[in-house]
């Protein structure tokens, strides 16, 4: 299977950073702006997630079909995901999961940090990334995400009055969180990590600010 025309983590890769924007915010649609409880956003996520393990697995075993999937979908994925699993169900499944165990506005916060935080990191990492952190972790894209995740963090808590009086300070707690959950050099899928890792950062500071 000719994989030489995928990307590589390293590549700056902007039909994936969004494809993972527009996901996420699809996702977030009928939470946010709908209003659907979380009985429903479970019910929807567990639905996709069964869907596209489905076709993670038929991909695992079956040669032509993961060759056609590779073909159609190869502008968003990378060359490593060829053979082994994509991020996707990563993705889906760490929704599921903040949206079960996370009072709401942290489970929406959360996962816009994984929406804008994620690709943001990337994307400065891979132009300017000149300070390695941690292998594939820089200064620079550690300092873009977290710019990315306080000012989403910013922009709920004005549009919701959550925090009133306080929320550039909690928009800088929900920076740092979501930061510190894309610079973790965990051995798990990040598209997994960063939204628990970050929810739970922040309802910890949100409950001690009184907030939640």
């Amino acid at each position: 299977m000719n994989v030489t025309k995928l990307h590589r983590r390293s590549d700056l890769h902007l039909a994936r950073k969004g494809f993972h924007i527009f996901t996420g915010l699809l996702i977030l649609y009928p939470f946010w702006l709908l209003g659907q409880p979380t009985e429903f956003m479970a019910a929807m996520l567990g639905i996709m997630l069964s869907m596209v393990m489905s076709v993670e697995y038929a991909r695992r075993n079956l040669l032509g079909f993961n060759r056609n999937v590779v073909k159609i979908l190869g502008p968003i994925m990378r060359q490593s995901e060829v053979k082994q699993a994509s991020g996707v169900p990563f993705y889906v499944g760490s929704c599921l999961v903040a949206i079960l165990i996370f009072p709401k506005h942290i489970a929406l916060l959360a996962i816009l940090h994984l929406i804008f935080g994620d690709p943001s990191s990337s994307f400065f990492g891979v132009l300017f990334g000149k300070d390695k952190l941690f292998p594939n972790k820089s200064l620079q894209g550690t300092l873009g995400g977290f710019v990315a995740c306080m000012t989403v963090t910013w922009i709920y808590l004005f549009s919701t009055g959550l925090g009133e009086g306080r929320q550039v300070l909690l928009a800088m707690i929900g920076g740092v969180s979501g930061a510190i959950a894309e610079l973790l050099p965990l051995n798990i899928d990040d598209n997994f990590t960063i939204p628990l890792i970050s929810g739970s950062i922040t309802y910890l500071a949100f409950w001690s600010a009184g907030v939640l």
